[in-house]
């Protein structure tokens, strides 16, 4: 009996008592407000703070397909106050760009991953685009090529449609934006006829009908859009491709530091509220040790690298 109330006073102890002071901790969000990064983070981050017993700042810091926030994750200070929400581009970027001012695996602590979602493609209501096949067909004639917007260089949604275009026979134009939400704002403004990006972003455009939904690139079709069928559905069988956040902390951070972040994360993403919430968002929550996710961003640097490699696709 005395062992189990120690145990307990243990667990309830707050959270200085474990390395961390009182300062609040720095949440850096590798992409503008608005895109999957930000929304997730600031789902995410209220439940965290409230089980560390600290306040946590979110600041955004976006451009080159999160690298600039990425490299100030890296230079900050390995003490448990400095996190940042990273995208999937996180292991695209070392293979677009030899020249990036951090290394992506031996300058970051893993925290854990916090889930995937597939990008969606949407199209401007006044654009002749209602199904993939009509995309590839302008495609696929010289002069109409369809432009669509992506957060960036390296997105799953620039690779998606790289890949799509090898596998068509089409071309399209690709459009950078710095992130989700100025490109979801380039398609609703028609700026650009397409967006390709994650169900976060998008999801709630397509779903208030304010863009058409023509797509989601992940094995299935996405729970909160149902009535978009997936590319595999539309000529592409097994094509299957989703983005993803997870959390990273400066290397050199203590390891009992980076376990009770991901516990307490991990115990935020499994509450039932959260997984509503994911639901809706078309996201699915993931829970990896920091091991597992430092293995997984590895093998992801793999499977994408070749990809930048054939389509040779280099930084914004």
């Amino acid at each position: 009996m005395h062992r189990r109330i120690l145990l307990a006073s243990a667990l309830a102890a707050p959270a200085f008592a474990q390395g961390f002071s009182d300062r609040p901790i720095r949440v850096i969000v590798t992409f503008p407000p608005g895109g999957t990064v930000d929304t997730v983070a600031r789902l995410i981050v209220p439940g965290m703070s409230e089980r560390l017993g600290r306040t946590m700042v979110v600041e955004n810091r976006g451009g080159a397909s999160g690298a600039i926030g990425a490299d100030a994750v890296a230079k900050s200070a390995p003490d448990g106050h400095t996190i940042g929400f990273v995208l999937s581009t996180h292991a695209v970027n070392p293979a677009m760009n030899p020249r990036l001012p951090f290394d992506t695996v031996a300058d970051f602590a893993p925290v854990g991953l916090v889930g995937g979602a597939p990008v969606l493609m949407a199209a401007n209501n006044a654009s002749p685009f209602r199904t993939l096949a009509d995309v590839i067909e302008a495609g696929r004639r010289r002069g109409a090529e369809p432009a669509y917007g992506t957060i960036g260089n390296g997105s799953t949604g620039h690779l998606t449609f790289s890949q799509l275009q090898t596998l068509s026979g089409a071309t399209f134009l690709h459009t950078p934006f710095r992130g989700g939400g100025p490109a979801v704002q380039a398609a609703l403004a028609g700026t650009v006829p397409l967006v390709v990006t994650s169900t976060v972003a998008v999801g709630p455009q397509v779903a208030a009908g304010a863009l058409r939904g023509i797509c989601v690139s992940g094995a299935r079709r996405s729970a909160a859009h149902p009535s978009v069928p997936t590319i595999a559905e539309q000529g592409f069988p097994g094509f299957s491709a989703d983005a993803w956040v997870g959390v990273l902390a400066p290397a050199r951070t203590p390891a009992a530091l980076i376990e009770r972040l991901n516990a307490e994360m991990n115990a935020v993403i499994a509450t039932p509220e959260m997984r509503a919430r994911f639901d809706t968002l078309g996201m699915t929550p993931e829970a990896m040790s920091p091991a597992q996710f430092g293995d997984y961003i590895r093998a992801e640097m793999d499977r994408w690298g070749a990809v930048v490699r054939a389509h040779s696709i280099v930084a914004d």
